[in-house]
């Protein structure tokens, strides 16, 4: 880990390495790295872009590589070894990063280069030395005395209840299983749910079926199961993840948490977190963030409630006008509703999407757009048995990336769909191009031997928005580390994942690839209209939802004094003005909420929907030319995908779209027609 191996374009060399040598490796990457930063803050020499700022981003790529290896593994596949390495990397390099950014002797350097003459520096160096000196101002280099040391404690606290709240998470969600042993308890679930449930409960030694809280399981499980009371224990138990009253309960620690980061922010000379993140966000402060999330919700919140009530209606035409009806027969219910509707389903679609197929088709895209070709690698050691993984060429044969993907859900992976890199994309000072090494994780069913895995229309969704944070990876083509894709504001990093999420219902794209899993019948034209058709439906809901999320995660990060009340009673006054269904006591979805908690969207959650007047912004661009446009793609990739954050954001959306973005496209997108006059 220590040197480029002697593997296939130096990958990981998994095969030869142990869960005990992390820790001993991070030790030396620290070390070498402070050996580096020692020597910058001894040359006697002026202090210079070259000498100091260059040399200091370049100093943690060892680092950031072992670092990346042992994330890959532990997403994979967490148990309580490995969360003890986990905790055990996670101290030593915040430790590590405060001694850096707290080095008084360095900070002076980086600031009289940055108070220096910048002429001669290019775009991209103005960029990373701006970054570079923001970044220590914001981690405390101008801290003083005790104040210096209390941030360090508190920091580093912090780093130990993320790893705490996120390990509590996979603990409660794997602890929970449903144990149903009646077939007739399980009538309306598809015949390739009750058969992985049946081969869960083989692998535990039970008979008849189990259903976990992991999200294959439970979304079907919640919307198809027509047994109520079965429905409504799944709900209650993947509703209240994090908030069970056991020794997996997240409540104190989100606490400690958001009071943590206030005392940090006020540190830092800020009145709230919110302040202290959003200074360096596209947003720039809540005022815009409320003000964009205010106008979703005028404009959103009346189609939300009429899409609720016309669930409403369908339910109480089906069970009487009497019917209580409850969260846990949203999914059902609404899910019916779609099916008379649109006369469409998931069984219908799903023939459609084999994963292989879904895989070669997102490759495909990739190719017509950009004219890149993949190539499966059966030689490169895997941190897990399920990965499989992909050279990358671009048009002219050159290499780009290694491409991991890790499809299925197991026990102790992370919840959820995520990209990560394990090595950046960067250039050494003799311009060798170091490219990529980029995961790409989901969490779909694992078919049984012989079978396939079929997806719906939201998996597919997934599959392609997380290829899309790969492609942001893939194409990077910068100089410096820290300044790759995707490392940029973080209310700009999800344009490229969502922007691909619209070629979902584009029928020019779908096919070429959605052949029926058995029969090789192209996907009907009758169904990819439906499909179409019914793209827009609930998405007010879904909308009012991510505003609700936005809200919560603004709410934590906005307090101005300590936090001691109770945790879910506060995220409910924070979203009852939103609320279309009643609530449900004892549930929440704060103490799972690892995006804000454990995963770097602290006081960032708005950006999906910041990101979202982006994509479909830019996606009309795709609409007008072509969607698949091979000039607008070059564009994209040149002024977006391959600039990671050698510019500020908005420059580069200007570059690509010619304008700042408009909000029109994402409501018609949506279907939205009562558009606020504000907006």
């Amino acid at each position: 880990m220590l040197a480029t191996a002697d593997t296939p374009f130096g990958a990981i060399p998994y095969d030869r390495i142990t869960l005990d040598d992390f820790v001993p490796a991070v030790r030396e990457a620290i070390r070498a790295e402070k050996a580096a930063v020692e020597t910058i803050c001894n040359n006697k020499d002026i202090p210079t872009f070259e000498n100091t700022i260059a040399l200091l981003d370049r100093a943690g790529i060892m680092l950031s590589r072992i670092i990346g290896a042992f994330n890959a593994l532990a997403n994979a596949h967490s148990d309580d070894a490995v969360l003890a390495v986990e905790e055990g990397i996670e101290l030593l390099s915040t430790a590590h990063h405060n001694d850096i950014s707290l080095n008084q002797e360095l900070f002076k350097r980086i600031k009289y280069v940055y108070e220096g003459d910048k002429e001669s520096l290019n775009s991209e160096q103005k960029r990373l030395l701006e970054q570079t000196y923001d970044s220590f101002v914001k981690n405390g280099a101008n801290l003083q005395g005790e104040e210096r040391e209390k941030y360090r404690r508190l920091t580093e606290r912090v780093a130990v209840l993320q790893i705490r709240f996120q390990e509590n998470c996979i603990k409660d969600t794997d602890s929970y299983t449903l144990h149903v042993t009646d077939s007739k308890e399980l009538e309306g679930l598809p015949g390739d749910v009750l058969e992985t449930a049946r081969n869960t409960a083989k692998e535990n030694g039970k008979e008849g079926w189990v259903f976990t809280l992991h999200r294959p399981s439970y979304l079907p499980f919640i919307t198809h199961c027509r047994n109520r009371e079965l429905r409504k224990q799944m709900y209650m138990a993947y509703s209240t993840i994090g908030a069970k009253g056991n020794k997996n309960d997240n409540r104190e620690i989100v606490k400690e948490i958001v009071n943590c980061r206030l005392q940090i922010a006020r540190l830092l000379g800020y009145n709230t977190y919110s302040d202290y993140i959003l200074s360096q966000r596209m947003a720039q402060n809540s005022d815009a963030v409320f003000s964009m999330l205010g106008k979703l919700t005028w404009s959103y919140l009346p189609a939300a409630r009429k899409e609720m009530q016309d669930i409403l209606d369908y339910a109480h035409k089906s069970e009487g006008e009497d019917f209580d009806f409850r969260r846990w027969d949203f999914a059902f219910y609404s899910e019916r509703v779609k099916e008379e509707r649109y006369s469409i389903n998931d069984e219908m679609v799903k023939p459609y999407f084999e994963l292989n197929q879904a895989i070669y088709g997102i490759f495909y895209l990739a190719t017509r757009l950009y004219g890149i070709t993949f190539k499966q690698n059966h030689d490169i050691p895997l941190f897990n048995p399920d990965v499989k993984v992909w050279e990358v060429y671009d048009y002219n044969g050159r290499y780009l990336a290694l491409l991991y993907c890790d499809f299925f859900t197991r026990k102790g992976k992370h919840a959820g769909a995520w990209m990560d890199s394990i090595t950046p994309q960067y250039k050494t000072a003799d311009g060798i191009d170091h490219r990529p090494h980029i995961t790409l994780s989901t969490n779909f069913r694992k078919p049984m031997p012989g079978k396939p895995t079929l997806l719906n229309i939201d998996e597919f969704n997934t599959l392609l928005h997380e290829f899309g944070h790969c492609l942001h990876g893939i194409f990077s083509n910068v100089t410096y580390p820290s300044l790759c894709s995707p490392n940029v504001l973080w209310d700009f990093v999800e344009l490229p994942s969502q922007i691909m999420e619209n070629f979902a219902t584009e029928e020019e794209f779908i096919k070429h690839f959605a052949f029926h899993h058995t029969s090789g019948e192209t996907i009907p034209q009758e169904l990819v209209e439906k499909i179409k058709a019914s793209h827009t439906f609930k998405a007010a809901y879904q909308c009012i939802r991510q505003v609700g999320l936005g809200l919560i995660d603004q709410a934590w990060h906005n307090i101005s004094q300590p936090f001691e009340g109770d945790v879910l009673e506060y995220e409910e006054s924070v979203t009852a003005a939103l609320r279309i269904m009643p609530a449900v006591e004892g549930t929440g979805i704060t103490p799972q909420f690892g995006h804000i908690m454990s995963g770097g969207y602290a006081a960032g959650y708005y950006s999906y929907k910041w990101a979202e007047m982006l994509d479909a912004d830019a996606f009309s661009l795709f609409k007008e030319k072509g969607i698949l446009n091979m000039k607008v793609a070059q564009s994209f990739r040149d002024n977006i995908l391959s600039k990671g954050d050698s510019l500020h954001p908005m420059e580069l959306y200007i570059m690509f779209r010619g304008k700042k973005p408009q909000i029109e496209p994402l409501l018609q997108r949506d279907g939205i027609k009562t558009i606020c006059p504000h907006l």
